[in-house]
């Protein structure tokens, strides 16, 4: 079963969420991100947090669990965790990107996280899809416009892309340089990236 998440970033369009099926999924919201679930009608199985982001927001929970707000964990690394201990491996965080810069970018290390621990993780708005990946993959054409591929932690080594309008070959994507942004797909409909050892932030996104 999908585990989805809603943290307390903003969403201007609830529009790209119409065809997901949050019925048939474990739903935990982050403190604030009960928000979007009262938006979108939803009653979450989870709610958890220190309570400073929910902005009058009320609470129609199954399962709640107070933090204080000294803590060790954001409230988003607490739901990933709660998460991973019930099982799920497929996890979507939506409200993750946008607001807080420090709360985006721990939310790109909560991706590693779950890659860590066996699961797939997503962070997902009106305009990115963004996974991590420590192996070799395959990438299916979407409504995507840009592909994008960056290093995350250290140097990606051996790296190729073939079946996107740019291709490379047995590259290392290195921390600190901008080698592999804004491709594309051109008249394929899927692309394989390789690579040896490191893990790849994937962003695909529309202007």
């Amino acid at each position: 079963m999908k585990c989805f998440i809603f943290g307390s970033a903003p969403i201007e369009s609830y529009a790209f969420l119409k065809k997901t099926d949050f019925n048939n999924a474990f739903v935990i919201c982050a403190d604030g991100g009960i928000k979007h679930a009262e938006v979108l009608g939803i009653t979450p199985d989870v709610w958890l947090g220190d309570g400073d982001s929910l902005l009058g927001a009320s609470i129609k929970v199954k399962e709640r669990y107070d933090f204080p707000v000294r803590k060790d964990n954001t409230d988003t690394d607490l739901a990933v965790e709660l998460a991973l201990e019930r099982g799920y491996k497929d996890i979507t965080i939506l409200g993750g990107i946008g607001g807080r810069r420090d709360h985006e970018f721990s939310h790109f290390c909560l991706l590693k996280k779950i890659l860590e621990r066996g699961g797939t993780g997503c962070l997902i708005d009106e305009k990115n899809e963004i996974t991590m990946k420590d192996k070799s993959f395959v990438l299916h054409r979407s409504d995507n416009k840009y592909v994008s591929f960056f290093p995350f932690g250290g140097d990606v080594t051996n790296f190729s892309v073939k079946g996107l309008r740019y291709e490379a070959e047995g590259i290392v994507l290195r921390c600190g340089e901008v080698q592999a942004s804004s491709n594309c797909f051109d008249k394929n409909c899927e692309a394989h990236i390789t690579f040896d050892k490191g893990f790849v932030l994937v962003i695909c996104s529309n202007d």
